[in-house]
């Protein structure tokens, strides 16, 4: 996981060198108003996430638009979001995330069929 976000973040710098984009950088909101966060005050998790899913909606998807109407290829736009989304949206290591389905546990039970 850490080597892809790494493998992804080269390749997003590469891009946004060729391409000369700039990279997605997020206005903190007070919570429930369009005024900017004071500098020094920080937000619980849960606003912090909300935030940044905001942000994703209001900031980060107006970018990819003004990428693709710039003519600049649709994958290197879209891999720009998906590297933000990776940075700023995924679980950290510390949640398991479940790659495949877990294995049923096995359990002894003494059925009595009748016929």
């Amino acid at each position: 996981m850490l080597y892809k976000s790494l493998i992804l973040l080269v390749f997003a710098n590469m891009f946004n060198q060729a391409y000369q984009l700039q990279e997605i950088t997020c206005p903190k909101w007070v919570p429930g108003s369009d005024r900017l966060l004071p500098a020094g005050v920080t937000l619980s998790p849960r606003l912090e996430l909300k935030n940044r899913v905001r942000c994703f909606c209001e900031v980060v998807k107006a970018k990819e638009r003004e990428c693709i109407n710039m003519r600049i290829p649709r994958n290197v736009c879209t891999d720009r979001t998906a590297a933000w989304v990776e940075d700023n949206l995924m679980l950290r290591e510390n949640f398991r995330r479940a790659q495949a389905p877990a294995p049923l546990p096995q359990r002894d039970r003494m059925m009595n069929v009748e016929p």
